[in-house]
């Protein structure tokens, strides 16, 4: 019996155990990923949205282009009265009564439009394309910008702890000032002991202003995604930048680029309309069908129900130049749309190749600061620990820590720069968001 009330005391403490654990772990405040921030900017940003619209509106114009391919039905209908009958008195043919009632359904199936009906529908479908696109563009805006706030607070919390760091080792030099200021008072011990308490108030400036970068960055980061104020967040994976060469990613850019895409369609938008315009001015053909119920008072010969089908031919003859003149126009746009497309492949050049060496330099900058990050914290670990045995001057002390907090200052800014700059290069070729 001592033995089970002795189990039973176990299993109580294990469970209370993980019941504090668990509310532990409920309590602590989630942190979030760069994908989850992602999401949210996509989520509720005013020019995702906009442009979600905009796929929308097209996907509609679709909708609205084949139906000028389907029969329409009218219905058409209408009551007349007249000033007296015709002739007057009446007679074995009425040719105009007193009132008259008409009522009609006519179906007209267009047959040959000049090839505009079609041209139009795969206007529609390419214009529909573009905007999906277009959607795609901005999104990955977004991201980028989403991206540059993410790293941005990461940065900023870093820079923080630089500075705290810095602080604390001021506060250190600035005891040990003190004790040989007290040990001996020379004016030299007392010189270093102000300089040390000006060192100290410098660095509690620079944490003031580094916690202020962060209130910003963190600012700038709800203001796109909405996330909690204090919202904790997750330090990613180092990305790997790309491993293929610079023409690689170029022609790379010309397969992924989403707004190249958007320039080729609206180079066969701007053909289409050409095909529009001129098929506008050809003969044009339909096929007519009707059902029509007609009713006099006095009644008339014309009264009754009749059905008539036939064949409606439209042929413009003269129009004073107007097709020459708008054909000419449509012209001009094409040959728009060739250039602006040409231009946007010489724009994307460029801009990989921009993204393409800024990373090149943004590496060798992040090697550097590591080097320089290793060789600062070394010296100033050697000069700390002669200053404390009273072997080296305390100047040589604070040469050591401006040049370690200036190493860890480049360090932290190399290192979130070159993930940024891997972004940008994905974005300048395409693949930004499109891993999956």
């Amino acid at each position: 019996m001592a033995m089970i009330i002795k189990a039973f005391k176990y299993m109580s403490a294990a469970m209370l155990l993980m019941l504090v654990t668990v509310s532990a772990a409920s309590a602590v405040e989630p942190a979030y990923t760069l994908e989850d921030a992602y999401k949210a900017a996509l989520g509720m940003n005013e020019i995702v949205m906009i442009a979600e619209e905009n796929v929308v509106q097209a996907e509609r114009r679709v909708d609205q282009a084949w139906t000028y391919l389907y029969p329409h039905l009218t219905a058409q209908s209408s009551y007349t009265w007249f000033n007296e009958e015709l002739p007057p008195g009446g007679g074995a043919f009425i040719f105009q009564p007193l009132s008259q009632f008409s009522a009609a359904l006519v179906l007209t199936q267009p047959l040959y439009t000049g090839g505009r009906t079609l041209a139009g529908l795969r206007t529609a479908k390419d214009l529909r394309e573009a905007s999906r696109k277009d959607f795609l563009v901005t999104s990955q805006d977004v991201m980028l910008s989403v991206a540059d706030a993410y790293y941005g607070v990461l940065k900023a919390e870093k820079l923080v702890d630089v500075s705290r760091r810095a602080l604390e080792r001021m506060e250190r030099h600035k005891k040990v000032t003190e004790r040989e200021a007290a040990t001996r008072k020379t004016k030299a011990n007392i010189s270093a002991l102000l300089r040390a308490n000006t060192l100290v108030n410098q660095a509690r400036i620079d944490l003031v202003r580094t916690a202020d970068g962060l209130k910003v960055a963190r600012e700038k980061f709800n203001q796109l995604t909405k996330l909690p104020a204090d919202a904790a967040l997750f330090e990613p994976k180092p990305l790997e930048p790309p491993a293929e060469s610079l023409e690689q990613l170029k022609e790379a850019a010309f397969i992924y680029r989403d707004d190249y895409a958007v320039s080729k369609l609206r180079q066969e938008v701007a053909a289409e309309n050409v095909t529009i315009v001129k098929g506008g001015h050809y003969p044009q053909f339909y096929a007519e069908g009707a059902m029509q119920y007609l009713h006099s008072n006095p009644e008339t010969l014309l009264d009754g129900t009749v059905y008539y089908g036939g064949i409606r031919l439209q042929v413009p003859i003269f129009e004073g130049g107007l097709m020459k003149a708008e054909v000419s126009e449509a012209r001009s746009k094409l040959r728009q749309a060739d250039l602006s497309t040409e231009q946007l492949r010489r724009n994307i050049e460029s801009e990989v190749y921009e993204a393409y060496v800024n990373l090149q330099t943004v590496t060798s900058v992040l090697e550097t600061a590591r080097l320089q990050m290793d060789y600062a914290k070394g010296n100033f670990d050697a000069v700390e620990g002669m200053y404390s045995e009273g072997l080296t001057s305390s100047l040589a002390l604070i040469d050591a820590e401006n040049t370690l907090s200036m190493a860890e200052r480049e360090l932290v800014n190399a290192t979130y720069d070159h993930e940024l700059a891997i972004l940008r290069l994905e974005k300048a070729i395409g693949t930004l968001g499109k891993e999956g």
